[in-house]
C-alpha cells in the first residue's frame, strides 16, 4: 500500500504534465486558427468591403461622367448646326423654344429641376445660377452649380432624366462625397452629388 502511494505521487505530476502539454497543443493549432479565421472574416467585412464599395462608386461615376461628356459634346456641335438652320426650319421653332427658350426663365427651372429630382427619389439641395457668354449669336449660357442627395442608382437616373428633358441641360462636371476613404458604415444612399451643369437661353 505505500508502494501505491509512492506512485500514484510520481505519476500523478507526470500525468498533469502530459495534459498540460495537449491543452497547450490544443489551444495553438486548434483555438488559435479558429480565432484567426474569424478576425479576419471580420476585417473584410467591416473594413475592406465598405472600401471596395467607395471604390467602385468612385469608377462609376468617373466611367459615366466621361461617356456623358461625350455625348454632351455631340449635342453641343449639333445645337450649333440647328441655330445655323433656325431661320430656314420654322417647323421646328416650337421644340427650339422649348430647349432653349426666350430669357433665362429661373423659375421654371427652379420647378423643373426640382420635379426631376423627386420622381428619381433624389433630395434637391439647391442650386446657385451663373450666366455665361457663348461665341454662338443669339444663344447665351446659364451655368447651374446643383447639389443633390440620394444613392448612386437614384442619382443615375436623375442624370438621365435630365437628358430627356425638353430644356436641354449640359452636364458639364459630377462630384460626389459622403464616403470618406477608409471609412466603415457609410449610407450609400445618402451620398452628396454637385453638378455643374449647362443650359441655354436666347
Amino acid at each position: 500500500m505505500v508502494w501505491n502511494l509512492s506512485l500514484w505521487r510520481v505519476s500523478f505530476p507526470i500525468y498533469l504534465l502530459k495534459n498540460s502539454k495537449r491543452m497547450q497543443n490544443l489551444f495553438k493549432y486548434f483555438v488559435i486558427p479558429i480565432l484567426l479565421f474569424f478576425a479576419v472574416i471580420a476585417f473584410v467585412f467591416w473594413v475592406l468591403l465598405p472600401i471596395w464599395e467607395s471604390a467602385q462608386y468612385a469608377l462609376e461615376l468617373k466611367k459615366a461622367n466621361a461617356d456623358n461628356l461625350i455625348q454632351r459634346k455631340q449635342l453641343t456641335a449639333s445645337l450649333e448646326k440647328l441655330i445655323g438652320q433656325y431661320g430656314e426650319r420654322t417647323a421646328d421653332f416650337n421644340y427650339f423654344s422649348k430647349a432653349i427658350p426666350t430669357g433665362q426663365d429661373i423659375p421654371s427651372l427652379l420647378v423643373n429641376l426640382e420635379a426631376l429630382a423627386s420622381e428619381n427619389s433624389i433630395v434637391f439641395s439647391g442650386v446657385n445660377f451663373k450666366p455665361k457668354d457663348l461665341n454662338t449669336p443669339g444663344v447665351k449660357i446659364l451655368m447651374m452649380e446643383i447639389k443633390v442627395k440620394g444613392s448612386y442608382p437614384a442619382f443615375q437616373n436623375y442624370i438621365r432624366a435630365m437628358e430627356k428633358s425638353l430644356r436641354l441641360f449640359d452636364v458639364v462636371s459630377v462630384s460626389f462625397g459622403g464616403i470618406a476613404p477608409g471609412q466603415t458604415g457609410a449610407n450609400a444612399n445618402n451620398l452628396e452629388f454637385n453638378l455643374i451643369v449647362n443650359t441655354y437661353y436666347q
